[in-house]
């Protein structure tokens, strides 16, 4: 029962993430970290006011997240920053949002 969770997770973590590929500079512990945090992000994004309508893309490698796409206003992109920088797990947030 224990491994049809872990296994659950897994494959959930992947379809948040959609189309993944194992980064060389990443141990397979590191990139199902990096894959949790992506996901956790996203949801959080998803979920915040304001935030829930932007199309951002969001990659993980080793604890530090890459934001990407478009936003609004500098509000939106500002808020975007913080929501990633305060998800567990986040060490550092590049934020290469554009403000249309």
């Amino acid at each position: 029962m224990k491994q049809i969770v872990i296994i659950m997770v897994m494959a959930g973590a992947f379809w948040l993430n959609g189309c993944v590929a194992v980064s060389p500079n990443e141990t397979p512990e590191q990139f199902m970290n990096s894959s949790i945090i992506t996901s956790s992000v996203k949801a959080r994004l998803a979920n915040t006011a304001g935030l829930e309508t932007l199309s951002l893309t969001v990659q993980t490698l080793n604890g530090d997240v890459l934001l990407s796409g478009f936003a609004q206003n500098e509000e939106q992109k500002k808020m975007a920053e913080y929501v990633a920088q305060t998800t567990e797990g986040v060490r550092k947030v590049i934020n290469h949002i554009v403000v249309q």
